[in-house]
């Protein structure tokens, strides 16, 4: 058995050059493992064979010929799930040739855009984000000129041409006054638009050939419309954002008129109507970190707001804001830190960046957490993930190694000595 430290199974090659990836068996031993499942588990195991976690647990045996990594004093976790934002969408935002974020202007089409058309698996923001332990993310657009941004998909960021785990995971709306601007500049347009948009994709989905027959208005593009058949059939879950209680209270209201599976993206308010929102059975993507009010609807937003919706019983999950959905998913860390700073347990904050993203997306049977049979995208940090000083050593997706090189790193080598001839003339250091 070959044995390797934690740092050394950062680089990858080691494993890559050795066999197929499909053949690998990886066993991380004696590390702290947060199966974020069944608890903490000291001096423990996990063996990884054929890309799934075959084992978890204590003073298990590494298989014959696996490629073992000493873990001791690290710990071990599943990779971070980031369940919402723009990752492979956009490279440099205010760039429009490589920003397929929305579309501008008057564009007609909305609930039928796919980001899985336009994923981009090389994008430098990737190695990026998994140098520090994501693992998987969703891939959403944004709303254009409708209340549709369109279908999100769920993406690994191994960089391979096929990371897409899931495409059609999910439909993304805006509500609160990101809807109103859209509709007539009030949210009771809003409203009455959105439902306006399900009542005719319910149409399409009973008899679609009478639907087609029908003379329209051709106020909805009958793609918009055949694109929200999975969310009307609840076979997709609709992300919403929407931040104010009372936008929260009426998106309620319409998911149960709709039987609809909601998600609350936002809910910077969300903490005043958590028993409410833990009745409907939503889960809501918050960003931890918001507490300063940007706009009418965020003036109650606090601090303890994720500490608050888990104690009411919400499953939650952690969001940049806009404008940061690419480049910043890493800090799901340090957002889970502030969050239990602020009252959220820790485990439960572990959850919100690994668990609760992959049940959100209908992946918690093969994602999330560490345990025999699911996918082994797995993480070894040098310390408590939710540190800000602590670093992943390793991270494995399908159960591969990944490098964790990345732009950043190269430009951190490359500046590191200014005396250097080759750097810049700028940049090189005095006599």
């Amino acid at each position: 058995m070959k044995k390797l430290t934690a740092f050394a199974a950062a680089g990858a090659a080691l494993f890559a050059a050795a066999a197929p990836a499909s053949a690998q068996t990886i066993a991380i031993m004696d590390g702290t493992v947060h199966t974020v499942s069944g608890g903490v588990i000291e001096n423990g195991d996990v063996i990884i064979r054929d890309g799934r976690i075959a084992q978890v647990g204590a003073d298990l045996s590494a298989p014959q010929g696996a490629s073992v990594i000493d873990a001791t004093g690290k710990i071990i976790t599943p990779g971070l799930f980031a369940p919402y934002g723009n990752l492979g969408l956009v490279e440099i935002s205010a760039v429009g040739d490589s920003n397929d974020t929305a579309p501008s202007g008057d564009f007609p089409l909305g609930a039928a855009l796919d980001a899985a058309d336009a994923f981009n698996p090389q994008s430098t923001l990737i190695p990026v984000n998994r140098a520090g332990g994501v693992t998987r993310a969703v891939s959403a657009p944004a709303a254009g000129g409708t209340l549709f941004g369109g279908k999100a998909a769920v993406v690994d960021l191994s960089g391979r041409p096929n990371s897409i785990t899931r495409s059609d995971a999910a439909q993304i709306a805006v509500m609160g006054y990101g809807g109103a601007a859209r509709s007539g500049d009030t949210r009771l347009g809003a409203w009455a638009v959105l439902r306006e948009y399900l009542d005719e994709a319910r149409s399409y989905q009973n008899n679609p050939n009478d639907y087609v027959r029908r003379p329209h208005s051709g106020r909805f593009a009958l793609s918009d419309v055949k694109a929200l058949g999975p969310v009307v059939s609840g076979e997709q879950p609709l992300f919403v954002e929407v931040n104010s209680a009372v936008g929260i209270r009426t998106l309620i209201k319409l998911k149960n008129a709709y039987r609809l599976r909601v998600v609350i993206v936002g809910a910077s308010e969300g903490w005043r109507v958590a028993d409410d929102i833990a009745s409907a059975n939503i889960p809501v993507i918050l960003d931890p970190l918001a507490n300063l009010p940007s706009q009418f609807e965020d003036l109650d937003s606090t601090l303890e707001n994720a500490a608050r919706l888990h104690a009411a019983g919400v499953a939650i999950g952690f969001y940049n804001q806009p404008g940061f959905g690419a480049h910043n998913l890493r800090l799901m860390t340090q957002q889970a830190g502030n969050a239990v700073a602020h009252g959220l347990p820790h485990a439960a904050a572990l959850a919100a960046i690994t668990r609760n993203p992959a049940q959100m997306l209908g992946l918690g049977d093969q994602l999330g957490t560490l345990e025999a049979g699911k996918i082994a995208d797995v993480v070894i940090w040098d310390g408590d993930p939710l540190e800000v000083t602590t670093e992943p050593e390793a991270v494995f997706i399908n159960g591969r190694p990944q490098d964790l090189g990345n732009r950043q790193k190269m430009l951190l080598e490359r500046y590191r000595d200014l005396s250097r001839g080759d750097a810049p003339f700028a940049y090189r250091g005095g006599e």
